[in-house]
Protein backbone atom coordinates (compact mmCIF):
# COMPACT_ATOMS: atom_id res chain seq x y z
CA UNK A 1 0.00 0.00 0.00
CA UNK A 2 1.19 3.48 -1.27
CA UNK A 3 1.93 5.54 2.44
CA UNK A 4 2.06 9.26 1.98
CA UNK A 5 2.19 11.82 4.66
CA UNK A 6 0.79 15.00 4.60
CA UNK A 7 2.11 17.85 7.31
CA UNK A 8 3.52 20.11 8.59
CA UNK A 9 0.94 22.56 8.69
CA UNK A 10 -2.81 22.29 7.65
CA UNK A 11 -3.23 25.34 6.27
CA UNK A 12 -7.03 26.35 5.04
CA UNK A 13 -7.98 22.37 6.03
CA UNK A 14 -6.57 21.67 2.58
CA UNK A 15 -4.55 18.74 3.57
CA UNK A 16 -7.19 17.15 5.92
CA UNK A 17 -9.77 16.93 3.33
CA UNK A 18 -7.51 15.81 0.53
CA UNK A 19 -6.00 12.81 2.79
CA UNK A 20 -9.42 11.52 3.58
CA UNK A 21 -10.25 11.23 0.38
CA UNK A 22 -6.71 10.18 -0.67
CA UNK A 23 -7.53 6.52 1.56
CA UNK A 24 -10.70 6.02 -0.74
CA UNK A 25 -8.35 5.16 -3.50
CA UNK A 26 -5.98 2.44 -0.79
CA UNK A 27 -3.94 4.64 -0.08
CA UNK A 28 -2.42 5.06 3.55
CA UNK A 29 -2.75 8.56 3.49
CA UNK A 30 -1.96 10.96 6.93
CA UNK A 31 -2.05 14.74 8.04
CA UNK A 32 0.90 14.80 10.70
CA UNK A 33 1.44 18.76 12.36
CA UNK A 34 3.83 20.34 14.16
CA UNK A 35 1.64 21.97 15.97
CA UNK A 36 -2.43 23.10 15.65
CA UNK A 37 -4.04 26.58 15.37
CA UNK A 38 -6.69 28.16 16.97
CA UNK A 39 -9.01 27.52 13.87
CA UNK A 40 -9.08 24.02 15.34
CA UNK A 41 -8.65 22.23 12.25
CA UNK A 42 -8.37 18.34 12.21
CA UNK A 43 -5.60 15.73 11.82
CA UNK A 44 -4.34 12.70 12.51
CA UNK A 45 -1.53 13.81 15.04
CA UNK A 46 -0.08 16.83 16.64
CA UNK A 47 3.10 16.69 17.25
CA UNK A 48 3.70 19.77 19.71
CA UNK A 49 1.50 22.54 20.69
CA UNK A 50 2.29 26.04 19.06
CA UNK A 51 5.31 27.19 19.99
CA UNK A 52 6.29 24.24 22.15
CA UNK A 53 9.51 24.70 22.89
CA UNK A 54 10.57 22.30 25.79
CA UNK A 55 13.27 19.41 25.03
CA UNK A 56 10.37 17.63 25.13
CA UNK A 57 9.27 19.44 22.49
CA UNK A 58 11.54 19.78 20.34
CA UNK A 59 12.92 16.09 20.58
CA UNK A 60 9.63 15.03 19.31
CA UNK A 61 9.71 16.96 16.48
CA UNK A 62 13.04 15.57 15.52
CA UNK A 63 12.71 12.50 16.09
CA UNK A 64 9.18 12.73 13.76
CA UNK A 65 11.25 14.87 11.09
CA UNK A 66 13.95 12.59 10.62
CA UNK A 67 11.91 9.19 10.24
CA UNK A 68 9.17 10.27 8.09
CA UNK A 69 11.06 9.06 5.25
CA UNK A 70 11.85 5.72 6.14
CA UNK A 71 8.28 5.94 7.26
CA UNK A 72 6.56 7.14 3.51
CA UNK A 73 6.86 6.43 0.21
CA UNK A 74 5.10 10.18 -0.60
CA UNK A 75 6.05 13.49 1.70
CA UNK A 76 3.66 15.99 0.59
CA UNK A 77 4.64 19.12 2.41
CA UNK A 78 2.51 22.69 2.65
CA UNK A 79 3.60 26.57 3.01
CA UNK A 80 6.80 26.01 1.91
CA UNK A 81 7.64 23.96 5.06
CA UNK A 82 9.05 20.85 5.74
CA UNK A 83 8.98 19.07 9.51
CA UNK A 84 11.71 20.35 10.47
CA UNK A 85 11.27 23.89 9.32
CA UNK A 86 9.66 25.26 13.14
CA UNK A 87 8.62 28.68 12.26
CA UNK A 88 6.78 28.98 14.86
CA UNK A 89 9.92 29.62 16.92
CA UNK A 90 11.04 32.50 14.99
CA UNK A 91 14.06 32.24 12.86
CA UNK A 92 15.97 29.44 11.08
CA UNK A 93 18.05 26.53 12.35
CA UNK A 94 20.71 24.66 10.53
CA UNK A 95 18.10 21.42 10.19
CA UNK A 96 15.49 23.42 7.78
CA UNK A 97 14.23 21.01 5.77
CA UNK A 98 17.14 18.25 6.30
CA UNK A 99 14.25 16.21 5.83
CA UNK A 100 13.05 16.83 2.71
CA UNK A 101 16.82 16.50 1.40
CA UNK A 102 17.02 13.25 3.33
CA UNK A 103 13.69 12.09 1.37
CA UNK A 104 14.81 12.79 -2.11
CA UNK A 105 18.20 10.85 -0.78
CA UNK A 106 16.22 7.72 -0.06
CA UNK A 107 14.45 7.87 -3.51
CA UNK A 108 10.66 9.35 -1.95
CA UNK A 109 8.23 10.94 -4.06
CA UNK A 110 8.22 14.64 -2.55
CA UNK A 111 5.87 17.24 -3.28
CA UNK A 112 5.15 20.58 -2.14
CA UNK A 113 1.71 22.80 -2.02
CA UNK A 114 1.73 26.26 -2.02
CA UNK A 115 -0.48 29.02 -1.07
CA UNK A 116 -0.23 32.26 -1.23
CA UNK A 117 2.48 34.13 1.51
CA UNK A 118 4.78 31.29 1.45
CA UNK A 119 5.87 32.14 -2.20
CA UNK A 120 4.61 35.55 -3.45
CA UNK A 121 7.33 37.81 -3.92
CA UNK A 122 5.95 41.06 -2.51
CA UNK A 123 8.11 43.04 -4.26
CA UNK A 124 7.42 41.39 -7.97
CA UNK A 125 3.85 41.24 -7.25
CA UNK A 126 3.55 45.11 -6.13
CA UNK A 127 5.47 45.32 -9.48
CA UNK A 128 3.43 43.02 -12.27
CA UNK A 129 -0.11 43.76 -10.49
CA UNK A 130 -2.09 47.42 -10.62
CA UNK A 131 -3.90 46.11 -7.59
CA UNK A 132 -2.41 43.51 -4.84
CA UNK A 133 -2.07 43.22 -1.16
CA UNK A 134 1.43 43.83 -1.59
CA UNK A 135 1.71 46.90 -2.65
CA UNK A 136 2.84 49.20 0.38
CA UNK A 137 -0.02 50.83 2.33
CA UNK A 138 -1.86 47.80 2.09
CA UNK A 139 -0.98 44.44 3.82
CA UNK A 140 0.86 45.26 7.25
CA UNK A 141 3.70 42.71 6.25
CA UNK A 142 5.08 44.34 3.58
CA UNK A 143 7.92 46.43 5.01
CA UNK A 144 8.71 42.81 6.41
CA UNK A 145 8.51 41.34 3.14
CA UNK A 146 10.72 43.38 1.31
CA UNK A 147 13.35 43.66 4.15
CA UNK A 148 13.46 39.96 4.50
CA UNK A 149 11.15 37.29 4.01
CA UNK A 150 11.42 38.07 0.33
CA UNK A 151 14.58 36.58 0.40
CA UNK A 152 13.21 33.43 1.98
CA UNK A 153 11.39 33.23 -0.80
CA UNK A 154 13.60 33.37 -2.87
CA UNK A 155 15.61 30.99 -1.04
CA UNK A 156 12.34 28.46 -1.10
CA UNK A 157 12.39 28.77 -4.79
CA UNK A 158 15.51 28.69 -6.19
CA UNK A 159 16.96 26.09 -3.72
CA UNK A 160 14.50 23.82 -2.46
CA UNK A 161 11.54 23.74 -4.88
CA UNK A 162 13.74 22.06 -7.47
CA UNK A 163 14.63 19.04 -5.28
CA UNK A 164 10.71 18.40 -5.70
CA UNK A 165 8.87 16.16 -7.95
CA UNK A 166 5.85 18.39 -8.30
CA UNK A 167 5.05 21.99 -6.97
CA UNK A 168 1.80 22.65 -6.80
CA UNK A 169 -0.09 26.16 -6.45
CA UNK A 170 -3.56 27.13 -5.48
CA UNK A 171 -3.02 30.48 -6.10
CA UNK A 172 -2.54 31.00 -9.78
CA UNK A 173 -0.96 34.19 -9.32
CA UNK A 174 2.48 31.94 -7.62
CA UNK A 175 2.98 30.65 -10.95
CA UNK A 176 4.38 33.54 -12.31
CA UNK A 177 6.84 33.10 -9.15
CA UNK A 178 7.55 29.53 -9.13
CA UNK A 179 8.96 27.83 -12.51
CA UNK A 180 6.90 24.51 -13.32
CA UNK A 181 4.20 24.98 -10.96
CA UNK A 182 0.77 23.35 -11.58
CA UNK A 183 -2.45 25.04 -10.66
CA UNK A 184 -4.37 22.84 -7.99
CA UNK A 185 -8.28 23.89 -7.15
CA UNK A 186 -9.15 23.64 -3.66
CA UNK A 187 -9.95 20.48 -2.26
CA UNK A 188 -10.39 21.96 1.22
CA UNK A 189 -14.23 21.58 1.40
CA UNK A 190 -15.74 17.35 1.83
CA UNK A 191 -18.75 19.51 -0.55
CA UNK A 192 -21.08 16.25 -0.49
CA UNK A 193 -21.42 16.79 3.62
CA UNK A 194 -23.37 20.09 2.65
CA UNK A 195 -26.58 21.06 2.42
CA UNK A 196 -27.42 24.14 0.57
CA UNK A 197 -28.82 26.89 2.01
CA UNK A 198 -30.07 29.16 -0.93
CA UNK A 199 -30.01 33.02 -0.17
CA UNK A 200 -32.60 34.67 0.79
CA UNK A 201 -34.49 37.51 -1.30
CA UNK A 202 -36.59 39.52 1.12
CA UNK A 203 -35.80 41.26 4.43
CA UNK A 204 -32.30 42.74 5.04
CA UNK A 205 -29.36 41.50 2.67
CA UNK A 206 -27.08 39.34 4.97
CA UNK A 207 -23.22 40.19 3.63
CA UNK A 208 -20.87 38.17 4.81
CA UNK A 209 -17.12 38.78 5.08
CA UNK A 210 -14.40 36.59 6.96
CA UNK A 211 -10.72 37.81 6.00
CA UNK A 212 -7.94 35.48 7.86
CA UNK A 213 -6.09 39.09 7.36
CA UNK A 214 -8.06 41.81 6.87
CA UNK A 215 -5.19 43.82 5.15
CA UNK A 216 -4.79 40.77 2.71
CA UNK A 217 -8.44 40.84 1.74
CA UNK A 218 -8.95 45.07 1.40
CA UNK A 219 -11.65 44.34 4.03
CA UNK A 220 -10.99 48.29 5.12
CA UNK A 221 -12.10 48.98 1.62
CA UNK A 222 -15.08 46.34 1.25
CA UNK A 223 -16.21 48.08 5.09
CA UNK A 224 -16.38 51.55 4.02
CA UNK A 225 -18.22 50.44 1.04
CA UNK A 226 -21.25 48.32 2.43
CA UNK A 227 -21.45 51.13 4.97
CA UNK A 228 -22.14 53.62 2.16
CA UNK A 229 -24.59 51.38 0.85
CA UNK A 230 -26.27 50.65 4.42
CA UNK A 231 -28.05 54.58 3.46
CA UNK A 232 -29.22 53.12 0.10
CA UNK A 233 -30.15 49.24 0.89
CA UNK A 234 -31.37 47.22 3.99
CA UNK A 235 -28.48 44.93 4.93
CA UNK A 236 -26.50 43.04 7.64
CA UNK A 237 -22.92 43.00 7.34
CA UNK A 238 -21.31 40.68 9.37
CA UNK A 239 -17.57 39.89 9.79
CA UNK A 240 -15.99 37.34 10.98
CA UNK A 241 -12.91 37.31 12.47
CA UNK A 242 -11.15 35.07 15.27
CA UNK A 243 -13.59 32.54 15.32
CA UNK A 244 -12.88 28.12 15.61
CA UNK A 245 -13.78 27.11 11.98
CA UNK A 246 -16.80 25.08 13.26
CA UNK A 247 -18.09 28.56 14.39
CA UNK A 248 -17.60 30.59 11.86
CA UNK A 249 -18.87 27.67 9.49
CA UNK A 250 -22.50 28.27 11.18
CA UNK A 251 -22.24 32.01 10.32
CA UNK A 252 -21.37 31.35 6.73
CA UNK A 253 -24.88 29.25 6.40
CA UNK A 254 -26.77 32.80 7.12
CA UNK A 255 -25.45 34.64 4.32
CA UNK A 256 -27.16 35.95 1.22
CA UNK A 257 -24.05 37.45 -0.60
CA UNK A 258 -20.56 36.38 0.83
CA UNK A 259 -17.64 38.74 -0.37
CA UNK A 260 -14.42 37.17 -0.22
CA UNK A 261 -11.14 39.78 -1.21
CA UNK A 262 -10.53 42.60 -3.41
CA UNK A 263 -7.06 42.47 -3.13
CA UNK A 264 -5.44 39.13 -3.74
CA UNK A 265 -6.90 38.47 -7.25
CA UNK A 266 -7.89 35.21 -6.53
CA UNK A 267 -10.29 33.11 -4.38
CA UNK A 268 -9.58 31.33 -1.07
CA UNK A 269 -10.66 28.65 0.61
CA UNK A 270 -13.34 30.67 2.53
CA UNK A 271 -15.39 31.32 -0.86
CA UNK A 272 -15.22 27.57 -1.69
CA UNK A 273 -17.05 26.87 1.61
CA UNK A 274 -19.95 29.46 0.83
CA UNK A 275 -20.34 27.97 -2.72
CA UNK A 276 -20.57 24.77 -1.08
CA UNK A 277 -23.69 25.96 0.34
CA UNK A 278 -25.20 27.83 -2.42
CA UNK A 279 -23.86 31.27 -1.34
CA UNK A 280 -23.28 33.66 -4.65
CA UNK A 281 -19.23 35.04 -3.57
CA UNK A 282 -18.32 38.23 -4.80
CA UNK A 283 -14.57 39.16 -5.49
CA UNK A 284 -11.69 40.90 -7.43
CA UNK A 285 -10.69 38.34 -10.14
CA UNK A 286 -6.88 38.99 -11.99
CA UNK A 287 -7.51 37.76 -15.45
CA UNK A 288 -3.66 38.01 -16.21
CA UNK A 289 -3.27 34.72 -14.05
CA UNK A 290 -5.82 32.85 -15.99
CA UNK A 291 -3.39 31.56 -17.75
CA UNK A 292 -2.41 28.94 -15.40
CA UNK A 293 -5.63 28.05 -14.83
CA UNK A 294 -7.57 25.33 -16.73
CA UNK A 295 -9.31 27.14 -19.67
CA UNK A 296 -12.78 25.14 -19.09
CA UNK A 297 -12.42 26.67 -15.30
CA UNK A 298 -11.59 30.31 -16.31
CA UNK A 299 -14.68 30.30 -18.47
CA UNK A 300 -16.96 28.94 -16.13
CA UNK A 301 -15.99 30.85 -12.87
CA UNK A 302 -19.29 31.90 -10.81
CA UNK A 303 -18.19 34.79 -8.86
CA UNK A 304 -19.44 38.49 -9.11
CA UNK A 305 -16.79 40.35 -10.05
CA UNK A 306 -15.55 43.37 -8.50
CA UNK A 307 -13.41 45.99 -8.96
CA UNK A 308 -11.22 48.31 -6.38
CA UNK A 309 -11.94 51.72 -8.23
CA UNK A 310 -15.42 50.67 -8.47
CA UNK A 311 -16.72 48.80 -5.21
CA UNK A 312 -19.62 50.86 -3.74
CA UNK A 313 -21.07 50.61 -7.93
CA UNK A 314 -20.50 47.02 -8.24
CA UNK A 315 -21.95 45.91 -5.22
CA UNK A 316 -25.22 48.01 -5.63
CA UNK A 317 -25.13 46.84 -9.02
CA UNK A 318 -25.76 43.35 -7.29
CA UNK A 319 -27.85 44.24 -4.69
CA UNK A 320 -30.45 45.49 -7.15
CA UNK A 321 -30.61 42.26 -8.77
CA UNK A 322 -30.85 40.36 -5.55
CA UNK A 323 -33.80 37.99 -6.94
CA UNK A 324 -30.96 36.76 -8.76
CA UNK A 325 -29.14 35.49 -5.59
CA UNK A 326 -30.53 31.91 -5.49
CA UNK A 327 -29.79 31.47 -9.01
CA UNK A 328 -26.45 32.53 -8.52
CA UNK A 329 -26.20 30.90 -5.59
CA UNK A 330 -27.06 27.62 -7.66
CA UNK A 331 -24.22 28.41 -10.33
CA UNK A 332 -21.80 28.51 -7.36
CA UNK A 333 -23.01 25.38 -6.20
CA UNK A 334 -22.70 23.44 -9.56
CA UNK A 335 -19.07 25.07 -9.92
CA UNK A 336 -17.75 23.58 -6.81
CA UNK A 337 -19.02 20.12 -7.04
CA UNK A 338 -17.22 20.06 -10.46
CA UNK A 339 -14.24 21.59 -10.02
CA UNK A 340 -13.70 21.53 -6.25
CA UNK A 341 -14.87 18.36 -5.45
CA UNK A 342 -12.22 16.39 -3.05
CA UNK A 343 -12.66 13.09 -4.90
CA UNK A 344 -12.10 14.36 -8.38
CA UNK A 345 -8.76 15.79 -7.00
CA UNK A 346 -7.69 13.17 -4.84
CA UNK A 347 -7.66 10.58 -7.73
CA UNK A 348 -5.57 13.15 -9.74
CA UNK A 349 -3.19 13.30 -6.37
CA UNK A 350 -2.94 9.02 -6.41
CA UNK A 351 -2.15 9.36 -10.05
CA UNK A 352 0.42 11.72 -9.07
CA UNK A 353 2.40 10.23 -6.47
CA UNK A 354 2.79 7.18 -8.63
CA UNK A 355 3.66 9.01 -11.68
CA UNK A 356 4.98 12.35 -10.83
CA UNK A 357 5.81 13.28 -14.10
CA UNK A 358 2.68 12.38 -16.06
CA UNK A 359 0.03 14.95 -16.99
CA UNK A 360 -2.09 15.98 -14.31
CA UNK A 361 -6.10 16.87 -14.89
CA UNK A 362 -7.75 18.08 -11.93
CA UNK A 363 -11.06 18.08 -14.04
CA UNK A 364 -11.03 14.75 -15.20
CA UNK A 365 -14.67 12.76 -15.04
CA UNK A 366 -13.89 9.67 -14.03
CA UNK A 367 -12.76 10.70 -10.94
CA UNK A 368 -16.14 11.97 -9.68
CA UNK A 369 -18.25 9.59 -7.36
CA UNK A 370 -20.87 8.01 -9.10
CA UNK A 371 -23.69 10.91 -8.23
CA UNK A 372 -21.97 13.59 -7.14
CA UNK A 373 -25.42 15.92 -6.93
CA UNK A 374 -27.45 15.42 -3.84
CA UNK A 375 -31.57 16.17 -4.15
CA UNK A 376 -30.96 19.66 -3.09
CA UNK A 377 -28.62 20.96 -6.00
CA UNK A 378 -31.92 19.95 -8.14
CA UNK A 379 -34.19 21.92 -7.23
Amino acid sequence: MLKVLHGPVNVGNQPWVLSRHERSFGVQSDLIVNYNTWLGYSFDRCLSPPSGKSPQHALKRLLFGVASPFRYDVLHYYFGLSFLCWNDYGGRNPLWFADLKLAKRLGRKVFMTLQGCDARISSHSADRNAVTPCALGECDSAPACRAQIDMQRRYLIDKILPLVDRVFVLNPELAHYVPGAVFMPYASVDIEAFEPVWPKTTGPAVIVHAPSDPSIKGSRYIVDAVERLKQRFPIDFIQVKGLPHAEAMQIYRKADLVIDQVLTGWYGGFAVEAMAMGKPVACYLRRDDFKFVPPRMATELPFLHLALATLEDDLAAILVQRERLPEWGRQSRAFVMRWHHPRRIARAMVDAYRHPESVIDFGHPDAMPDNPLSSADLH
